[in-house]
């Protein structure tokens, strides 16, 4: 029996997201590094928390541009389908179809994989909007009989109109068509998923509930207050979003990456492409000469392309590390994409088109931007992020507990607001971590865990 061996149709084998999470984890350890890999162990009693570094890992494998690391790449992708929220899975499933429909399987392990994955097109059409489990054991539930279809499915003969139609519906709001068939060449075999989106209309992301949003991250970042009021003047309810290009310069740990991603889901955008400033030594941002035999497109165009949307959000995380100027560098590759005129008409080196850029949207942060050139530091606004203090204590540890149970963490259920003396001995600890708010993460944790341990003793 020919058994898969590209990783995520292993990973659509698991019946839990744990036993996918330690299959990934275990192939992935050497490409990851150690130093990564321990972070994903390290987080994974945090929901919220590990899925934030799934993000990161997922993007750090797709900047490593080979074709094992991209496979990778969309293993770990499919961890963050969750079934109340099917656009998470758009994405992820033309990928995971196509590398099944390339796999040459045995046939009664062709069926039972294609079995599994139609659960996962269902998903992601929809019909288990209520579910609370994982996708994996939604998919293990489902075979077995003990869920039950929210709306019926297509019959099988059905199966691959309706996952064209699924992926190909028309966008009802405003479009932009970023790679148009008239300004384009030839794809190549490295670029051919780029024909996807050939001279297609993409939807442009519109801001949607402002003001619940604006609500919403004061209470989840107070200290951040001020820089959120300026990126919020950016956006127009029901309009297509597109942000000035920002810096958020902050101390390390005062939470400005997890704000990104905040701030991203809250007004609509769901797709983050994330680019590592301080791992960038070359001018690779811009993408690579088609002729390389690693040649890639640009990160803006790739992050179109993942998206399928003409306005993802681009996140250069640690733009200040970002110091080499080697073929180019991050601080010069990005220059031109800053500018909404010159960005309309982008020639990608890789996919040797022209792309209309214009509606992509960047924000980096900085610990300390003196050492950014002139040309960079006038093209980027700057919004300082202070570090949080004592005073924001009750309002962010209690937005954590709000963020386990919109995960559906193991305390979903009513969790009582931290009394004073709680507080106090949290405050105390965090003090001592400088004010990190990846450490207050792992002080609300530990203040629940001790809580519901005393409660069990009594």
């Amino acid at each position: 029996m020919t058994k898969p061996d590209h990783p995520a149709l292993v990973a659509l084998m698991s019946a839990r997201w744990d036993d996918a999470f330690g299959y990934l984890h275990h192939v992935s350890e050497k490409t990851l590094g150690e130093a990564r890999a321990q972070r994903l162990l390290d987080v994974c009693g945090d929901c919220q928390a590990v899925q934030d570094e799934i993000r990161e890992t997922v993007d750090a494998l797709y900047a490593l541009g080979t074709h094992d690391s991209g496979a990778l790449a969309l293993a770990w992708s499919m961890l963050a389908c969750r079934p109340s929220y099917p656009p998470s899975f758009r994405a992820v499933l033309p990928q995971v179809q196509h590398a099944l429909d390339a796999a040459d399987l045995d046939a009664d392990l062709d069926v039972d994989v294609r079995e599994r994955l139609r659960t996962w097109w269902a998903a992601g059409a929809g019909d288990y909007t209520k579910v609370k489990h994982s996708m994996f054991a939604l998919t293990a539930a489902v075979l077995r009989g003990e869920i039950e279809k929210e709306s019926e499915l297509e019959p099988a003969h059905a199966f691959e109109p309706v996952v064209a139609k699924w992926f190909r519906t028309s966008y009802p709001g405003p479009t932009l068509t970023v790679m148009p068939a008239a300004r384009a060449t030839k794809l190549n075999s490295h670029n051919r998923p780029f024909a996807e989106i050939l001279d297609k209309a993409l939807p442009l992301v519109c801001a949607r509930n402002l003001d619940e949003a604006r609500k919403r991250l004061g209470h989840e970042f107070p200290h951040a207050s001020a820089a959120l009021s300026v990126l919020f003047k950016d956006l127009r309810e029901g309009e297509p979003v597109k942000m000035k290009p920002t810096i958020l310069l902050g101390s390390p740990g005062c939470g400005k990456s997890r704000m990104v991603r905040k701030f991203a889901s809250a007004i609509g955008i769901q797709h983050v492409h994330r680019y590592d400033g301080a791992s960038s030594s070359d001018g690779q941002f811009a993408g690579t000469s088609k002729g390389w035999s690693n040649t890639e497109a640009s990160v803006p165009a790739r992050a179109v392309l993942a998206s399928r949307t003409a306005n993802p959000l681009v996140f250069v995380d640690e733009i200040d590390k970002a110091t080499s100027n080697h073929n180019g560098g991050l601080v010069n590759s990005i220059t031109g994409y800053l500018d909404m005129e010159t960005s309309k008409f982008m020639r990608d080196q890789s996919t040797d088109c022209v792309f209309d850029l214009s509606m992509v949207s960047y924000l980096a942060t900085a610990n300390d931007v003196s050492g950014l050139p002139e040309h960079i530091r006038d093209r980027f606004r700057i919004l300082r992020v202070p570090a949080p203090t004592l005073v924001d204590l009750p309002l962010l540890a209690a937005s954590i507990v709000d963020a386990m149970l919109l995960e559906g963490d193991e305390w979903a259920g009513a969790v009582a607001p931290f009394a004073p003396d709680e507080l106090r001995v949290m405050g105390k600890a965090w003090a001592e971590r400088n004010f990190s708010m990846r450490a207050l993460q792992k002080i609300v944790l530990a203040t629940l865990e001790a809580r519901d341990a005393c409660q069990m003793r009594h």
